[in-house]
């Protein structure tokens, strides 16, 4: 199995559907919002991490999610 990721037109969406159901091909419908690819995280973002990395509002710092989750 195979992932991809392809960015359709709007006007072309419904043809390119039809396409994938008539080859078998399941799907997952996103908006190019929720696609974004943009791994720089925006400031209160970043902020965020940084507060939890300095256990800022937390009990100890963040080492790594296993021992934080564990925390919870």
């Amino acid at each position: 199995m195979e992932t991809l990721i392809i960015n359709v037109p709007e006007k072309k969406s419904a043809l390119v559907k039809q396409l994938l159901k008539e080859l078998g091909v399941k799907y997952n419908s996103q908006s190019s919002e929720a696609a974004n690819d943009n791994p720089i995280p925006n400031k209160l973002t970043a902020k965020t991490i940084d507060n939890a990395h300095k256990s800022i509002g937390l009990n100890e710092p963040i080492k790594d999610i296993k021992s934080f989750i564990k925390s919870l």
